[in-house]
């Protein structure tokens, strides 16, 4: 087995976690947290601050620092570091089995964040397609909402309810029956952003 090199935010993030895990009314703790608790970490001091391509390294060490840490307490403590990007928990274990999952190897995440080549080889344009991405995601369920509405059908419209409601508009609004050409288009467009989703 590859050693995995050293991250050099472990040991403030686990005097952070074992600091928060002390405070049980303290709230959860996120990732966003820790970054902020680790902004003037000389790791980070060399980052530009503004740059997508620092934020995404700063978010890549404090995942990898975690899941480096979340093996090492497991295996040397029987501590549980639940990683989750809003609610960092470390806790004892009463069940282990429930830990096996990622200690077999099958989280992609951790994978991911554990391989230190996904750190060297992004480029500031990887971190931009990957953020485009995301917000594209993110409008998914707007764009499909405003689809449906332009077809008048409710959100929990079946596959079949859409293009029922597509043929029987299109046959209302096609140009050739003397129909709005526009109105034509806009019930298109809903129904193949609904099509394609």
């Amino acid at each position: 087995m590859t050693e995995i090199p050293h991250n050099p935010l472990a040991a403030d993030i686990l005097a952070i976690l074992r600091r928060h895990a002390g405070q049980p009314d303290a709230g959860p703790l996120g990732i966003h947290h820790l970054l902020i608790r680790l902004q003037e970490h000389p790791e980070f001091a060399a980052m530009d601050s503004n740059s997508e391509l620092a934020l995404f390294r700063k978010n890549f060490l404090l995942m990898n620092a975690l899941y480096q840490l979340q093996e090492s307490l497991w295996r040397g403590e029987g501590l549980v570091l639940e990683v989750a990007p809003l609610n960092l928990r470390l806790r004892s274990c009463r069940d282990c089995r429930e830990q096996q999952h990622w200690v077999a190897g099958n989280d992609p995440m951790r994978e991911y964040y554990l391989n230190w080549d996904n750190l060297h080889a992004t480029t500031a344009e990887d971190v931009a397609a990957l953020l485009r991405n995301f917000w594209q995601h993110l409008r998914q369920p707007e764009r499909q909402a405003r689809a449906l509405a332009q077809l008048g059908l409710p959100p929990a419209a079946s596959a079949a309810q859409i293009k029922q409601r597509y043929r029987e508009l299109a046959s209302r609004h096609h140009p050739d029956r003397s129909g709005d050409a526009t109105r034509f288009m806009a019930v298109r467009e809903a129904y193949e952003q609904l099509r394609c989703s």
